[in-house]
Order: structure tokens, then C-alpha cells, then sequence
């Protein structure tokens, strides 16, 4: 009994461990500065050698930041990126550059790599190689296929294969063209030429970086946006109502952000009845 006790104890450990964000798949491997990162309803950031986790909205500063996981996926955020890391090798993409290598699927089941963005999902094929740009405050986005078939699930799906150039209109107008565009070639990243490689990972710093409750300010361009994971942010930031300046800045944006508005006014309860006061 008391055997079976310790198998039983044992195996919640190691399930808890599995389960644990520690455990998470990206690492960020290379980065020519500390890149900004919000961890659940905090801000703080990540340098070279750091484990990230799924949910972390990361935002790059000055130069690339190279990520990649457990599984072979390769990611470059360019400057000024705002990008998502989700769960199953999804990414999702706000604004600016973002650069993904798949790794080659050996053997099913292969998650499939996908970048999710304003107006709508891109999957990226097996060992194949993409360039995104986001325009910030555009709502467009374009797509140029490096190696391999990427394909943007509209209706029906556009498959983009090696060397097309697709373009995205904040209407949802999809573009396939032979080549990119001028202004895409000279806007890229120089990084952006080069194919993506593996990276050894160097032991990140023992430090913990400094960190601070988010501001609207700080997660602003999230909220707002049109990607599938501002479902999410309601649920997840919802203790940062109490702050008083938080719960203005969402107040005075209900407009924008219609999800928040069950948090700040609940409906009442069926069969519960106001007490009134003399």
C-alpha cells in the first residue's frame, strides 16, 4: 500500500513538472538586445540563453532576436515586433517583421508551424521558410515564401509557393504576385537575407531583470487588435481592474474593447434583488 502510495505520489510530481511553464518549449537564443516580454500581468524581459513561455507577448527593440523550441521551429523577430508566443508552434504577429523556418516532419502527427495575424492565419509548410511583415497600424500584412508552400487559410485557401510574394489588404483582399515588392526588399531586415539556423542555446543570467505590473499603455496594442488571442486577455488581465488608473484607461476605450465591458458592469443575477436604502 504505502508502495503504491509513493508510485501515486510520485507520478503527480513528474505530471505537475510536465505541466509547469518552466518546462516551456522557446528559448530565446540569440538577441542583439533584451527583448521586452509580458508574463502573465507583468512586465519584464528576456536576454539571451532565457526560457520563454506560451502567452508571453514579446516585443523587440533596437536589431533581430532569434527564438526557437524544442522541435527544430526557427524564429527572427525584426525591430520594433510585437509578436505572441502560443501554444502547439503558433505565433502570433501584431506588428513589424517576423521571419519562421518549420523543421522537416519525420513522422506524424507534426504540429503544424502557424502565424496568426490581423487579417487572418498563415501556415507554414514543412521545412519550408517565410518573411511577414505587419505594418503597425495598418491591419495589412504581406508574405513572401523563402523556401517551400506557405498557404493563408482565407476562402477558399492561398497557397504561396517558393519565391511568391503575397499582399493582404486591411479588407481581407488577397494579392499573389511573382516577386515582393520594392518597398518590401529595402524595408526588410538585412538579417532577414540570410536562411535561419539552429543556434546553441549559452546558460542564460542568474539575475532575475526587473519587472512591474502592466499599464494600458504597456499591452494597449493588444487589446485592440484583431488577433484570435485578444479573446483571452480579458480573463487574463482582469486583476489589473483594481489598479484605478487601468480601469479608466478601459473604460474610456469601451468602444475598442467591448469584451471588457461584462467586468466592468456584471449583469445582474437572475433572482437576486437590489436592497434600497431610505
Amino acid at each position: 500500500m504505502i508502495h503504491r502510495l509513493h508510485l501515486w505520489a510520485a507520478g503527480i510530481v513528474i505530471a505537475a513538472a510536465l505541466a509547469s511553464p518552466a518546462h516551456a518549449a522557446w528559448r530565446l537564443a540569440s538577441t542583439d538586445a533584451p527583448v521586452g516580454v509580458v508574463r502573465g500581468a507583468n512586465v519584464t524581459s528576456a536576454a539571451a540563453g532565457d526560457t520563454l513561455r506560451d502567452g508571453d507577448l514579446l516585443e523587440s527593440r533596437d536589431g533581430v532576436a532569434h527564438l526557437q523550441d524544442e522541435h527544430g521551429t526557427l524564429v527572427a523577430l525584426g525591430p520594433r515586433t510585437r509578436a505572441m508566443l502560443v501554444a502547439n508552434a503558433h505565433v502570433a504577429l501584431l506588428s513589424g517583421w517576423l521571419k519562421v523556418a518549420a523543421a522537416a516532419c519525420a513522422a506524424a502527427p507534426c504540429s503544424q508551424v502557424r502565424v496568426d495575424t490581423e487579417p487572418g492565419a498563415l501556415d507554414v509548410g514543412s521545412s519550408a521558410a517565410a518573411i511577414i511583415a505587419a505594418p503597425a497600424g495598418t491591419q495589412t500584412v504581406n508574405v513572401f515564401s523563402e523556401t517551400g508552400t506557405q498557404t493563408f487559410a482565407a476562402s477558399p485557401p492561398a497557397p504561396i509557393p517558393t519565391g511568391r510574394f503575397l499582399s493582404i489588404g486591411s479588407l481581407g483582399h488577397v494579392q499573389i504576385s511573382a516577386r515582393p515588392t520594392d518597398t518590401f526588399v529595402t524595408s526588410m531586415p538585412v538579417a532577414f537575407r540570410d536562411a535561419l539556423q539552429p543556434l546553441a542555446v549559452i546558460k542564460p543570467a542568474h539575475t532575475a531583470p526587473p519587472s512591474h505590473v502592466a499599464t494600458y499603455d504597456d499591452i494597449a496594442p493588444w487589446l485592440d487588435s484583431r488577433l484570435p488571442a485578444r479573446k483571452s486577455f480579458p480573463a487574463r488581465f482582469r486583476s489589473r481592474l483594481t489598479d484605478r488608473a487601468f480601469r479608466h484607461d478601459v473604460q474610456a476605450h469601451l468602444n475598442t474593447l467591448p469584451d471588457w465591458r461584462a467586468l466592468l458592469y456584471p449583469p445582474e443575477r437572475p433572482g437576486v434583488r437590489k436592497v434600497r436604502y431610505p
